[in-house]
């Protein structure tokens, strides 16, 4: 038979999804869809800053966050950079519930105590458990996500100001590990240090437009390499070990995790940590904490003599 379509049919939008069983396929577009086209941006943009008018008259602030990240990443596509970054500054504003953010969050914290232990520089405070009372599991992911984007997209050419991001992503990204008390606080003992458990009871990634886990990791992972290049080599540490966790134990992905490993070993070799950058490489060499290659349900396979 020959297949034909209707082109002067146009397709009705009923308030009930359709039912595929009994769909005829006439119309082109039941069959295929077309991609937004890039002179719809405008729109779509424009119906963004709608919706976050919205969210702040309902005092939706959560959702406002979410829809003012997801806007930025949407004008750095477009290449207006300076509107996604005055978009992302927003969001940490909101975040915070303080303004301007990405140069006052050094005053967050300031009635803690200075860190004791000799691995840490002298003034350096704890900021990451007060962020995590103050803002939450959410508003710490989130806004660590956006520090993280705003230093890798926005502050390309200030190095100061992109460190300066990647501290404050660094530090609410360690909030994640204040969450049990199970995991040390000093950046130090992290060397040696797997998280096996993190948010016992949460589904930290059951709402991709709140977290998604590919987002997450990559933010995480430029952090990291950022903060090496800087020479901040204490606090990556603990990110490494959250870096470990997501990559290993949630997402089974072998590579990222062998990834991963190999460049704690070059942190700790920075650090003059050698006992423990020998046992990490011998963890490798034995093949020990390695996430799984074969998926969950499947059996392997004998090895045919």
């Amino acid at each position: 038979g020959k297949v034909e379509f209707c082109l002067g049919t146009e397709e009705m939008h009923m308030s009930t999804p359709p039912d595929l069983s009994q769909e005829h396929f006439r119309v082109f577009s039941s069959v295929e869809k077309s991609k937004l086209p890039y002179s719809q941006l405008g729109l779509v943009i424009s119906s963004y800053h709608q919706t976050i008018d919205i969210l702040q008259a309902s005092n939706q602030r959560s959702l406002k966050v979410q829809a003012l990240h997801s806007l930025g990443s949407l004008l750095i596509f477009t290449k207006k950079k300076r509107a996604a970054f005055k978009c992302w500054s927003q969001a940490l504003d909101d975040i915070f519930g303080k303004q301007d953010v990405l140069h006052t969050w050094r005053e967050f914290g300031m009635s803690l105590p200075s860190a004791t232990n000799s691995f840490s520089p002298p003034g350096f405070k704890d900021y990451s458990e007060e962020f995590l009372s103050k803002l939450g599991i959410w508003g710490c992911l989130q806004g660590a996500v956006i520090s993280a984007k705003i230093a890798q997209f926005i502050k390309t050419l200030n190095v100061k100001k992109r460190t300066n991001c990647c501290v404050l992503s660094a530090l609410l990204f360690q909030s994640l590990l204040r969450t049990t008390l199970p995991n040390p606080k000093a950046e130090h003992s992290y060397a040696q240090y797997e998280i096996t458990q993190l948010l016992p009871g949460i589904e930290l990634f059951s709402d991709k437009y709140r977290a998604d886990i590919c987002t997450v990791i990559a933010s995480l992972y430029y952090i990291i390499r950022e903060l090496h290049y800087a020479k901040h080599n204490l606090i990556v540490l603990p990110l490494l070990a959250l870096y470990q966790y997501f990559v290993s134990v949630i997402c089974q992905d072998l590579v990222r995790n062998l990834e991963a490993r190999i460049l704690k070993i070059e942190i700790l070799i920075d650090l003059g940590f050698f006992s423990e950058a020998f046992y990490e490489l011998s963890q490798i060499f034995y093949g020990k904490n390695m996430p799984c290659s074969i998926p969950a349900g499947y059996k392997a396979t004998a090895n045919i003599k």
